[in-house]
């Protein structure tokens, strides 16, 4: 059942708060393509979306990122672990795990104190030369083209959440598809993240600056998203910034929801709606309760390695965190999150390590930044939230979901979905995908008949 948090009363002044100091990013730099490409660690697919066609795309990251640290390792552990290592359920191997993680725990936050007192970004006024040998870190993009464009121009721009890898959005975009063929879905994949994470297993440093992903995002969009209904190269290239930039729908889910909105507010021209799904945008106080320092410690305590994959998948079903999952997003998960074990045949490892989910919780200023910022994202950019049942520790708690998504006013609306928690896309995808309909009929008319009795998706 849907409701919706009701918005103020008119004339209602806005909340007052103790000013939130925000960053200003700095421009985007276009470089070209370095002369060493990396491949992409997975082989092609076909489209589940017969009237579409899948291509998979790295794009280079923006530079500089916000430390030095994000591409340097001072704490991050080696991964991944043995199966062995894993694989100890022993009281004495869990007080083991339990230490390690402590001592861990203390090392990142240690370090974070020590990144937070430099200026974010400092190497940008470093000489060329010196910029230049930071490392190039890649994000992977997943194209899926309709074959026969119906001349809208229609874009969709999805971002996942934290943990989750850019596949898991696809049973979605079928349900959306099916009723709706939009010309182009593009789907993000964070550095960190999947495949993203293994192309940059090399260079993935000790923190993480949720405004790089921002950055990354405005980088791809401005210089290197693929200009033509054609096909793309594996490895995008650089382009001149469009004149008239093409506007994407944005749908982004928790860290990903969080990132567009700040995407947005910086470049505006860049976007003709956000739907922001359970988006962590919040004060700093809703960041800093206990159920984040326990999310930062049953995170880091996960496990990672398996035996086999049938044992991942196992695992995986009698884990209380998958127990609402969608069937059909659940099996994505299990067939794109893992991959094979680099030392042990027939075993498998999780592609995004337990440290790279859980250094994005070590980032406290992003997600009050981007609160505070709210209301300066340009009203020609219509703002949907979705919400679900339980605005706990992700979103802050009832009151603070009321007024965050009513920050910025004007062309803003929002609903609630109690069917579902946190993870929307996970638990409801079908509930969400009516809601991503919605949006498209309002904004483009509905769609021919012809086009939309085509598709059919293979899910």
């Amino acid at each position: 059942m849907a409701s919706s948090y009701p918005p103020p009363s008119p004339g209602a002044p806005a909340p007052t708060h103790t000013r939130i100091p925000t960053r200003q990013l700095p421009p985007l730099t276009p470089f070209p393509l370095p002369a060493e490409l990396p491949t992409l660690p997975s082989p092609p697919r076909t489209s589940p979306f017969p009237e579409y066609v899948l291509s998979t795309h790295l794009t280079p990251c923006a530079r500089p990122r916000a430390s030095p640290t994000s591409t340097t390792r001072r704490v991050r552990p080696a991964y991944p672990p043995s199966v062995a290592e894993e694989g100890s359920i022993t009281p004495e191997a869990r007080g083991k795990r339990a230490e390690v993680v402590e001592r861990l725990t203390k090392r990142m936050w240690e370090q974070w104190e020590e990144v937070s007192r430099a200026p974010s970004w400092e190497t940008q006024d470093v000489k060329e030369g010196e910029r230049e040998r930071e490392p190039q870190l890649w994000a992977v993009v997943n194209r899926f083209l309709r074959r026969e464009q119906t001349g809208r121009g229609v874009t969709l721009f999805l971002a996942h959440s934290n943990g989750i890898p850019k596949e898991t959005w696809e049973p979605l975009v079928g349900m959306v598809l099916q009723r709706y063929p939009v010309d182009e879905v593009l789907v993000w994949e964070t550095f960190n993240h999947g495949d993203a994470a293994l192309v940059n297993a090399a260079h993935l440093g000790d923190t993480y600056d949720w405004v790089d992903n921002t950055r990354d995002v405005l980088q791809f969009l401005t210089y290197h998203r693929p200009l033509t209904a054609a096909a793309a190269p594996v490895h995008l290239p650089l382009h001149e910034r469009e004149a008239q930039p093409r506007k994407v729908i944005g749908l982004g889910h928790s860290y990903g929801g969080e990132i567009l909105l700040r995407a947005a507010v910086y470049s505006p021209q860049l976007f003709s709606c956000l739907i922001a799904v359970e988006a962590l945008a919040v004060p700093p106080h809703a960041y800093a309760g206990k159920g984040w320092d326990m999310l930062r410690r049953t995170t880091l305590s996960r496990r990672s390695v398996w035996p086999s994959l049938a044992d991942a998948r196992a695992s995986f079903l009698r884990s209380p965190f998958f127990k609402n999952w969608h069937p059909a997003v659940f099996h994505a998960y299990v067939t794109h999150a893992l991959h094979a074990h680099p030392s042990s045949p027939g075993a498998v490892a999780l592609k995004q390590s337990p440290y790279d989910e859980v250094v994005c919780y070590f980032n406290p200023p992003s997600p009050a930044e981007t609160w505070a910022l709210l209301p300066e994202l340009d009203e020609a950019v219509e703002l949907r939230w979705v919400m679900g049942r339980d605005p706990g520790t992700f979103t802050g708690g009832e009151e603070c979901v009321g007024e965050t998504v009513w920050r910025r006013r004007r062309r803003a609306s929002n609903v609630r979905l109690r069917e579902a928690g946190h993870f929307i896309p996970q638990e409801a995808p079908e509930l969400l995908a009516r809601e991503v309909v919605d949006v498209l009929l309002r904004l483009h008319g509905p769609p021919a008949q012809k086009a939309r009795g085509q598709v059919q998706a293979r899910l």
